[in-house]
C-alpha cells in the first residue's frame, strides 16, 4: 500500500510542477502584454504632446468637418461640386471668425489697457480681507520653507518693452500658423471626405468589417453633429441672455461678455466657472459696491445653472449621454496633453471614442448604412 502511494505521489509531483510552470508562464506572458500596452500608451501620449502644434488644428478640422460634411453631400446632390461647397463653407467659417475677432478687438484692448487700474481697484475693494490673505500667505510660506537649506533672495525680473513685444509676437505667430493649418485641413478634408471614407472601408477585406466601419463612421458623425449643433444653439442662446443681462445691469461692453459666455460654455463645468469669475471681477471693477459688483456674476450663475441642470440634459441627453466622470477624465487628459485647446476638444473626442467603442462592440446589422 505504501509503495503504491509512493508511486502515485511520484506521478502526481511532475503534474503539479508542470501546472505550476504553466501558470508562471501564463503570468509572465500577461505581464509582458501589460508592459507592452503601457509602453505603447506612454509613447502615444508623448507623440501627441510633441506634435500638438500640428495635431490640434488637424483634429479640430476633422471634428468640424465630420459635423458639416453631410451638408456638403447635400449640396453635391443638388449639383454643387464638393470642392466648391467645401471652399464656400471654409470661407464662411473664416469670415465668421474674422468678424468676431474684429468686433471684439476694441473691447479686449480697452480692458487690457486698464489692467493696472483693475489691480488697484481690486486692492481697494478687498482691503478688508488683506490681513486674512497675509496670514494665509505667511502660513503657506512657512510650510514651503520647511526643509529649505538656505534662504535665497527673490529674483526680480525686468522686461523691456521690446522683450514684451517679442513675447507677444512669439505667442501670436504660432496661433496664426495653426489657424491657417486648420483652414487648409478643413478645406481638403471636406473636399475629399467621401473618398477618404471609401478608401478606408475598401482596405478592410471581410464584408462584415466593412459594414461595421461604415456604421462606426455614421455613428460618429451623428453623435458629433447632435452634440455640437445642439450645443452651439444652446450656447448662442446663453450668449444672448448674458448680453441682455449685462446690458440691463449697466455693464460696459455687453457683447464681449455674451461672446465670452458662448465660447467658454463649450467646456463643461470649467467654462461657466471661469465666466462667472471674470464677470465678478469686471463687476467689482465697474460698480462702486462689492454686492452690486457681484450681481452680474450672480445673474449669470443663475442662468447657466438653469441651462446646465435642465435645458442641456433634456435636449442633448436624448441623443448623447455622457458620464460626468468620463467627461472629467477626458478634460484632464487632453488639457494635460494639449493645454486649453485640448480642453475644448476633450468632449468631442470623448464622443467620437464612445461611438467607436460602441460600434465595434455592437452586434452586426444586416443592412448597409447609407
Amino acid at each position: 500500500m505504501d509503495m503504491g502511494r509512493g508511486v502515485a505521489g511520484s506521478a502526481v509531483a511532475p503534474r503539479r510542477l508542470a501546472h505550476t510552470e504553466g501558470r508562471t508562464e501564463r503570468l509572465w506572458r500577461r505581464c509582458t502584454q501589460i508592459a507592452v500596452i503601457a509602453s505603447a500608451v506612454v509613447i502615444l501620449a508623448a507623440a501627441l504632446a510633441i506634435a500638438s502644434a500640428v495635431l490640434i488644428p488637424i483634429v479640430a478640422a476633422v471634428i468640424i468637418g465630420s459635423v458639416i460634411g453631410p451638408a456638403i453631400e447635400g449640396l453635391a446632390k443638388r449639383g454643387v461640386p464638393s470642392w466648391l461647397g467645401a471652399l464656400l463653407m471654409v470661407i464662411g467659417i473664416a469670415g465668421l471668425i474674422y468678424g468676431l475677432a474684429v468686433a471684439l478687438a476694441a473691447p479686449l484692448a480697452e480692458w487690457s489697457a486698464r489692467a493696472p487700474e483693475i489691480g488697484a481697484i481690486m486692492k481697494e475693494r478687498f482691503a478688508g480681507l488683506r490681513p486674512v490673505v497675509q496670514t494665509f500667505a505667511t502660513v503657506v510660506e512657512s510650510i514651503q520653507s520647511m526643509g529649505r537649506a538656505t534662504e535665497r533672495a527673490p529674483v526680480v525680473v525686468e522686461m523691456a518693452d521690446s522683450k514684451m513685444l517679442e513675447s507677444v509676437l512669439s505667442m501670436v505667430t504660432p496661433v496664426i500658423g495653426q489657424f491657417i493649418l486648420f483652414l487648409g485641413s478643413l478645406l481638403f478634408f471636406l473636399a475629399g471626405r467621401v473618398q477618404i471614407k471609401r478608401r478606408v472601408v475598401q482596405v478592410m477585406t471581410p464584408r462584415q468589417t466593412r459594414l461595421t466601419a461604415l456604421r462606426v463612421f455614421r455613428e460618429i458623425e451623428d453623435r458629433l453633429g447632435a452634440y455640437l449643433v445642439t450645443a452651439t444653439f444652446i450656447n448662442i442662446g446663453l450668449g444672448i441672455a448674458t448680453t441682455l443681462v449685462t446690458w440691463g445691469l449697466g455693464m460696459p461692453n455687453p457683447p464681449l461678455w455674451g461672446v465670452l459666455a458662448c465660447v467658454l460654455n463649450y467646456v463643461p463645468y470649467v467654462g461657466p466657472a471661469v465666466t462667472t469669475l471674470i464677470l465678478a471681477i469686471a463687476g467689482v471693477v465697474t460698480f462702486p459696491g462689492i454686492l452690486e459688483g457681484l450681481l452680474p456674476a450672480a445673474a449669470f450663475l443663475f442662468i447657466t445653472s438653469i441651462e446646465g441642470q435642465f435645458l442641456t440634459p433634456m435636449i442633448v441627453g436624448r441623443r448623447v449621454s455622457l458620464n460626468p466622470f468620463a467627461v472629467f477624465l477626458s478634460m484632464a487628459v487632453w488639457t494635460w496633453l494639449w493645454g486649453p485647446a485640448g480642453t475644448f476638444l476633450s468632449v468631442p473626442l470623448l464622443i467620437a471614442a464612445m461611438a467607436l467603442v460602441d460600434g465595434m462592440l455592437a452586434k452586426s446589422r444586416p443592412h448597409l448604412p447609407g
